[in-house]
């Protein structure tokens, strides 16, 4: 299976960055054949969306396109989200406005929120609420927080006198877990139907 994570953070050397590829390497330790791809919006911003992205002709269509082309190969997302000012970073929402059913409609996604406080919450809220209705990307119930974000989760296993490192990579390896469920069912689910109709290309 493949795995698709999204760095939302588009500061250079983000926590986002670096929680981004501490799941990434969660999920390949987990089965040999699971492979990740990582898109860091802070070393490859994308630029702001607009309707040109509609027209398959257009230069904005076209440097799009790889970026379609990945999410459409992978069976399931992680979006790695900072909280900016109660907000979730604009580079990740652009970067959802580019993103159709063609390339998401039924594949799971875990929802990862980046504090470097006690905050994180916010833009796990914003996402549960936007974000999705049309590309139809199905947000799992799980979802992580990882707060105190510089202190935790700088090697694969946890720094012996950080209690809370200990608990937020067991809580990962969980959520993990969990996407990887959806992520096998879901993709039984998308072979045996066929849930996309052109009468109803948008959600509601």
């Amino acid at each position: 299976m493949r795995f698709f994570l999204v760095s939302g953070s588009h500061r250079q050397g983000s926590q986002s960055g670096k929680i981004t590829r501490w799941l990434a390497q969660a999920i390949e330790s987990k089965d040999p054949s699971f492979k990740t791809d990582i898109l860091d919006l802070a070393d490859d911003p994308l630029p702001l969306w607009d309707d040109a992205a509609w027209n398959v002709d257009s230069s904005l269509s076209a440097q799009i396109k790889p970026y379609k082309e990945r999410v459409a190969a992978a069976d399931a997302l992680v979006l790695v989200v900072a909280e900016w000012a109660g907000m979730a970073p604009a580079g990740l929402k652009n970067f959802l406005l580019y993103l159709s059913s063609k390339e998401c409609a039924h594949k799971p996604a875990l929802l990862v929120g980046v504090s470097s406080s006690r905050g994180g919450a916010y833009p796990i809220a914003e996402l549960r609420m936007s974000g999705y209705k049309n590309n139809r990307m199905v947000y799992i119930p799980d979802h992580l927080i990882v707060r105190d974000c510089e202190a935790v989760m700088n090697a694969s296993v946890p720094e012996e006198e950080h209690a809370g490192d200990a608990f937020i990579q067991n809580r990962a390896h969980y959520s993990l877990k969990a996407l990887i469920a959806y992520a096998k069912a879901l993709k039984a689910m998308r072979a045996e139907h066929d849930l996309l109709d052109g009468a109803f290309p948008n959600g509601q």
